[in-house]
């Protein structure tokens, strides 16, 4: 299954930005005007929701 279509419409404009940024939680927290520790939030969520999807499909 393509995960990434399973996630929220904002999960994968994140996802779209966080790839721009060459995977830097420094320039999507300036990017995004938020702190690190609630990008790195945002990103473990994702993580999180793709994983349970890995496994729900085993």
């Amino acid at each position: 299954m393509p995960y990434l279509l399973a996630l929220s419409f904002d999960e994968q404009n994140f996802v779209l930005d966080f790839v721009k940024q060459s995977g830097s939680m420094k320039d999507m927290s300036h990017k995004l005007n938020l702190s690190y520790p609630t990008i790195r939030n945002m990103l473990d969520s994702i993580i999180e929701k793709i994983n349970k999807l890995e496994k729900s499909e085993k």
